[in-house]
């Protein structure tokens, strides 16, 4: 598995890919939630992509951006949002 992350100081933009992941089995681009400039990109990642899936809540985090647009924030989903729309997704 491989995983690429921007480095500190790049810009990412709401909607477009930032960085990808690829396995055994497929590729797939990351894509920011948010404008903004990054502030911390993990590294761990890059040399561990294990990690991503072991826990992304945890070590497995890919970049930490410091936000441009704060009104970016009230397109996103809280956490239960986010598990029924992960559980109608399986169920589709």
């Amino acid at each position: 598995m491989y995983v690429e992350v921007p480095e500190v100081d790049d810009e990412v933009f709401k909607g477009e890919s930032f960085g990808s992941v690829e396995s055994v089995k497929a590729a797939s681009d990351v894509y920011s939630p948010v404008n903004g400039t990054v502030i911390a990109s993990n590294e761990n990642i890059v040399e561990n992509p294990e990690t991503v899936n072991e826990g992304a809540e945890g070590d497995g985090w890919f970049i930490k951006v410091e936000i441009t647009d704060e009104g970016d924030l009230s397109d996103l989903m809280d956490e239960d949002s986010y598990k029924a729309h992960c559980e109608a997704e399986e169920n589709a």
